[in-house]
């Protein structure tokens, strides 16, 4: 009895070692990086090699964070991520980049404002952008939204893995970085990401553009929530051809954005008139799927059809 209870001591004592050891590395990560004024990790620049945010971390976006190609952001459950309002922090995963951001149900990830609770705002902050290397439909220089960095390129691969992203809540995001026109960062943005991507239990809330936007691509979607967005819900460009599945939209009724806002916006390219000869040139064109749910009756009814230019 006494050797178990020796062995049972030991291990547990190889355990602790073991935790203060991981943390201790967890800490040595970060310890080049600059604090905020609360102590608040604060990310800037380029993310270049693999990197792991814990829950036990407070994270600030300082501007443009980019996650450049060949490194993985890994995200774990219950992490609070806070967009700096001063520098309109922005987190962009680079065609090549990977995240993995997996909470729970009960620990969901959150990206919020850097602004105390009950001061925060439509627009506080940038969002959350994903760049693949799925199919579009525009020129390979065509440039991204306001101001970030890189173009669409002519990439092809409609399998294409931007990591994961599943129980995640952007808030208080969506702001014009430009007086230019098209020149907004959405709560979620996602440019050309393919299908081996997984988008599941995503909430934005309170953002100050479209909630979610997919520019080409064909990255399926699932249980995706719009909650008082400013602008569009939902909206589709560039030849986005996946499909999304059990999308919740909650609005405000007296707020709108001034070019109208929708539940579902749908384009093609914008080029009204012209037309979509090639890749890259108008094709693929952009395909919604919609599923119309009879309360009564309890059953979907689908509704097909491709966009002409």
């Amino acid at each position: 009895m006494k050797k178990q209870t020796f062995y049972s001591l030991l291990w547990v004592l190889l355990a602790l070692t073991t935790f203060a050891c991981s943390s201790k590395k967890a800490e040595d990560a970060f310890a080049s990086f600059q604090r905020g004024a609360n102590g608040e990790i604060v990310l800037e620049g380029e993310i270049k090699t693999d990197l792991t945010l814990t829950a036990t971390n407070k994270y600030i976006l300082r501007g443009f964070v980019y996650v450049t190609s060949g490194a993985t952001l890994t995200i774990e459950p219950g992490t609070i991520i806070k967009g700096e309002k001063a520098t309109k922090g922005t987190l962009i995963i680079e065609q090549g980049a990977k995240i993995q951001a997996i909470g729970t149900s009960t620990s969901p990830i959150v990206f919020t404002s850097d602004q105390a609770k009950g001061a925060r705002n439509y627009g506080d902050w940038g969002g959350l952008v994903i760049i693949g290397k799925a199919p579009h439909n525009r020129p390979s220089a065509t440039a991204f939204e306001g101001g970030i960095r890189g173009s669409f390129g002519t990439f092809n691969d409609a399998n294409d893995n931007s990591g994961t992203l599943k129980y995640v809540r952007v808030e208080f995001c969506g702001i014009a970085l430009t007086t230019a026109s098209n020149s907004e960062i959405n709560g979620l943005t996602l440019y050309a990401v393919g299908k081996g991507t997984t988008i599941e239990y995503v909430q934005v809330s309170y953002s100050g553009d479209d909630s979610f936007e997919w520019f080409g691509g064909n990255a399926d979607a699932k249980y995706l929530i719009a909650y008082r967005g400013w602008d569009d819900d939902f909206d589709t460009d560039f030849g986005f051809t996946g499909n999304v599945q059990f999308g919740l939209v909650l609005r405000n009724p007296a707020i709108a954005d001034q070019s109208g806002s929708n539940a579902f916006e749908s384009d093609n390219f914008g080029g009204s008139g012209t037309p979509a000869t090639a890749a890259n040139d108008g094709l693929p064109l952009t395909y919604r799927h919609t599923y119309y749910c009879n309360t009564t009756r309890k059953w979907w009814f689908p509704i097909g059809d491709a966009l002409t230019p």
